[in-house]
């Protein structure tokens, strides 16, 4: 027996309300079916999908994982995660083939999970490294480490290039973020 949304036969609904992309996103395991089926494009057994959410979980290879932390993560998402998501019509799950896929809907999200769980480096670590970077060619330069062919004023141009091409990118990244967001950062 599939399991859709409640909207009907339609598997995804016209659209996400805020009151369900809200409740689709507020809890982890929810959020990480999705990344994991994100990176799986042609959906999941949930077998294999509970070993690798365990797996997060308990932060080890999946091949590490017990029976015990499989059975767990698979008989929540068998009886409340995975109907909840295909209530909101962004998987398709199919209980009797124990399979569960993203529908187009699922796209929706893609933009709150990318804020969610990043792996990026802080942009504040990046501006840190170049002063980091800058502070150590000085000192190499003022004790006369570096060659005599590097003036100081080229390290200067160096420097001043690298951190200007560094806020250009880190602008063009947040300039469609509202200045009230950006206040937290």
């Amino acid at each position: 027996m599939a399991i859709h949304s409640r909207l009907g036969d339609d598997p995804t609904p016209t659209e996400l309300t805020q009151d369900t992309v809200f409740s689709v996103l507020s809890n982890e395991r929810r959020r990480r079916v999705l990344r994991f089926l994100n990176e799986e494009r042609a959906g999941s057994d949930i077998r294999e999908l509970s070993t690798q959410l365990a797996a997060w979980e308990n932060d080890v290879p999946p091949e590490a994982i017990t029976y015990k932390q499989r059975k767990r993560v698979y008989t929540s998402l068998h009886q409340t995660h995975l109907p909840a998501l295909a209530d909101a019509g962004v998987v398709d799950y199919d209980r009797d083939r124990g399979t569960v896929s993203l529908t187009a809907q699922a796209s929706v999200l893609d933009e709150y999970l990318a804020t969610g769980e990043t792996t990026s480096i802080p942009w504040h670590f990046v501006y840190l490294g170049i002063a980091a970077i800058g502070t150590i060619a000085t000192l190499l330069a003022a004790v006369g480490v570096l060659p005599a062919a590097v003036p100081d004023l080229a390290i200067a141009g160096g420097l001043s290039v690298v951190l200007a091409v560094a806020a250009g990118i880190h602008s063009s990244l947040v300039a469609d973020e509202p200045w009230e967001d950006l206040h937290d950062r």
